[in-house]
């Protein structure tokens, strides 16, 4: 099982997320690869203008790729999931995130590899 970790940083001027994810992706809409069984963090870069992540959940339409609700790690440093041993294919997932007090929400995709 591997540890996929997924950095939050604002776009320069605006509150639209930059995802840079450990295997090399960047931008505003990247796909994450992952493997059933893996770990995925969710980590806000510091001094970005995030404040925190309010929300990470399941889209409804979408199967639930994670075997249980992700949440925040115990340090307070990020979030934290894992993919279900029974996901396939791609899937969007929500992520709610606050800057100066305002909510956002944004929908990324994770690739299951089986």
């Amino acid at each position: 099982m591997n540890t996929e970790v997924i950095f939050l940083s604002l776009q320069k001027g605006t509150t639209k997320l930059i995802f840079t994810d450990n295997e090399g992706h960047h931008g505003t809409d990247i796909t994450t690869d992952v493997q059933p069984g893996d770990t995925v963090k969710w980590k806000i870069r510091q001094g970005s203008g995030i404040s925190e992540i309010t929300s990470i959940y399941r889209v409804p339409e979408n199967g639930d790729i994670f075997s249980q609700d992700p949440a925040p790690d115990k340090h307070g440093t990020g979030w934290s999931g894992v993919i279900s041993e029974s996901a396939t294919g791609s899937e969007s997932y929500g992520l709610k995130y606050k800057v100066d007090g305002q909510e956002y929400d944004v929908d990324p995709d994770l690739r299951i590899f089986p």
